[in-house]
């Protein structure tokens, strides 16, 4: 369909983009996946603060402070869902556009056009309601590489890819740079099977290199403080000690943490995450664990056995085949392993098949390419499986970055090998069929789950709206699950986009956490007149909320080793979960 019009492509994009979103609006309410992002919004909002902060800690500088300003002009709408969901429409509208421009026959541009909904409905599915920047950040990768393989001479494509790429590491740095060696290789195959504009891909490649370098030095000059630098050190020891390190049993390292100045009730606020309360506690402290809890790990294997351990996993993975249980866990890689795998058969046959348009070269070329994307994958893989960091919000982009490279490498052929090309979209339809099922059931126990959490936290946050002269102080794990306290089929804490949006200032914060100490925390504690949070939980209007089942004495053992005789009273319970404790000293 050589003559298929601009304004056609057009037209079934956004058809396209309309039924996918229409499809998933119908399936559920939009929500935030984690309660990261629900801080991000806080953060972004003026929630936190009571000004919509440019600095939100997780993101590079120049996009918070963007969303930020849209906070200021409107406090009223949900502006980081907007955008989020924005940005993965304008994914599903680029992709299609980009391959229904790229079909040259009428029957692979009608086979495109049908395949895609699916393959989005099938296969991205549930991610489109329960919404996660680091997901969003893959998708924009993603759609990056189709348009690279999409790119004419002349065109913009290669322009608008570099905007995404820069969007996406502006959004979840860490996340676009695990997805560039797929971009690298995509730059790479599109060059060498069409041998064209090698310095146009080569610009694209400086680009990107301009794109971070620059975004690095916004992000940094914008954090340049010496809160800023302080916080900064500190973030980075506590992912240091949380995410790849373990804190050490106090009793069998007594002589470590009194060598460092912590005692033992100290301790229990680094177990129970809640190391906001004591202001001793600083970079220095986090690091010094992180860096002992690293030295006690002698029965850590070498790293040849933890390969081996990973490459075991991952073959595991490649050829496991089985329906989701559930959004997340227990993790399974269907539908995407099994759309991965008919692209790579079909991609290879395509440059092999028919022999009357076989180039011996080119084939051999494709083969070699293709086998040099699957290194790619499997290098990355095998990364994140060591490292043991491996979620459905990494894995699954990583799975994306793939098959759209084998998209592209399936649409330049698509001329040569009409057959075969739309026997694998043929395939890819099929696989996406049987998955929907299995997306639909997934998507409304996820719901369902989620809902049953909203009871339990909607009732705190409505008792924090009815008591707004007071302040709650939250146990970060009560923040995130009701504990023991859940009920069956409950998930942990996430926020709903769009609905009773309320970006006024909280009357609450977290007692650790990603965000505690930062000189956002300091801004939050001047406005209700805090010196720290040890001295503010003793105030009369002040409170602590934990799970009811869990039990209180730590924040007593705390108190009395810095000498205060307090006692400790429960004031309230909320949804028959969470306890509210009023901590005072004692008459």
């Amino acid at each position: 369909m050589g003559n298929t019009s601009k304004s056609l492509n057009m037209k079934g994009s956004a058809a396209v983009t309309f039924l996918v979103m229409l499809f998933n609006a119908i399936g559920g309410d939009y929500f935030f996946d984690l309660n990261d992002d629900v801080l991000m919004k806080d953060l972004l909002s003026g929630a936190y603060t009571g000004v919509p902060e440019g600095h939100n800690i997780q993101m590079l500088y120049p996009i918070s402070a963007l969303i930020s300003v849209l906070y200021r002009i409107s406090g009223a709408l949900d502006w980081y869902g907007i955008f989020l969901c924005l940005l993965q429409a304008i994914c599903v509208f680029v992709i299609t556009y980009k391959l229904l421009e790229m079909s040259k026959d009428s029957k692979l541009w009608l086979f495109s056009l049908v395949s895609i909904p699916f393959m989005m409905l099938g296969v991205i599915g549930a991610h489109f309601l329960f919404v996660q920047y680091t997901f969003t950040c893959g998708f924009l990768s993603a759609t990056a590489v189709i348009l690279i393989f999409s790119h004419r001479e002349k065109d913009k494509s290669l322009y608008l890819a570099a905007v995404l790429i820069a969007i996406a590491y502006l959004l979840r740095s860490e996340m676009l740079l695990l997805t560039l060696p797929v971009v690298m290789v995509g730059i790479l195959i599109k060059w060498a099977l069409t041998g064209k504009e090698f310095r146009n891909y080569l610009k694209l490649l400086v680009s990107i290199v301009l794109i971070i370098v620059a975004s690095q030095v916004i992000h940094k000059l914008a954090y340049s403080s010496a809160g800023w630098r302080d916080f900064t050190d500190l973030f980075n020891a506590r992912t240091e000690l949380y995410d790849f390190q373990y804190i050490p049993d106090y009793a069998e390292n007594k002589e470590f943490y009194d060598s460092i100045g912590l005692s033992e009730s100290e301790h229990q606020l680094l177990v129970n995450y809640n190391f906001g309360l004591d202001e001793e506690i600083n970079a220095d402290t986090l690091w010094a664990v992180a860096e002992y809890a690293d030295k006690l790990k002698t029965d850590e294997l070498p790293l040849t056995v933890r390969l081996c351990q990973a490459t075991g996993k991952y073959l595991y993975r490649l050829r496991h085949f089985s329906f989701q249980k559930s959004f997340e866990y227990p993790v399974t890689d269907f539908p995407w392993n099994v759309v991965a795998f008919v692209l790579y058969i079909g991609v290879i046959l395509m440059y092999l098949f028919p022999k009357k348009e076989r180039e011996k070269k080119k084939a051999i070329l494709a083969v070699a390419l293709t086998a040099l994307l699957f290194a790619c994958r499997t290098t990355l893989w095998l990364y994140i499986i060591v490292r043991g960091r491996d979620p459905i919000r990494i894995t699954h982009p990583l799975y994306l970055m793939e098959i759209v490279v084998l998209l592209g490498m399936l649409y330049l052929r698509a001329e040569k090998s009409l057959k075969i090309a739309m026997g694998a979209l043929a395939a890819l339809i099929i696989v996406a069929i049987v998955s929907i099922p299995n997306q639909v059931f997934v998507l409304k126990a996820e719901m369902a789950s989620r809902e049953k959490m909203r009871q339990h936290y909607d009732a705190l946050y409505d008792y924090f709206a009815d008591n707004k002269d007071n302040f709650y102080f939250i146990d970060v794990y009560t923040s995130v699950s009701c504990g023991e306290d859940m009920v069956e089929g409950e998930t942990f804490f996430s926020e709903k986009m769009f609905k009773n949006v309320d970006n006024s200032y909280a009357n609450h914060d977290l007692m650790g956490g990603w965000a505690s100490k930062s000189p956002l925390t300091d801004k939050k504690f001047k406005a209700f007149g805090f010196d720290s949070m040890q001295d503010a939980i003793l105030l009369d209007n002040v409170y602590i909320v934990q799970n009811k089942s869990e039990d209180i004495q730590w924040l007593n053992d705390y108190y009395v080793e810095k000498g205060y005789d307090i006692q400790i009273t429960q004031a309230d319970t909320v949804a028959d979960a969470f306890a509210i404790y009023k901590v005072s000293l004692a008459q």
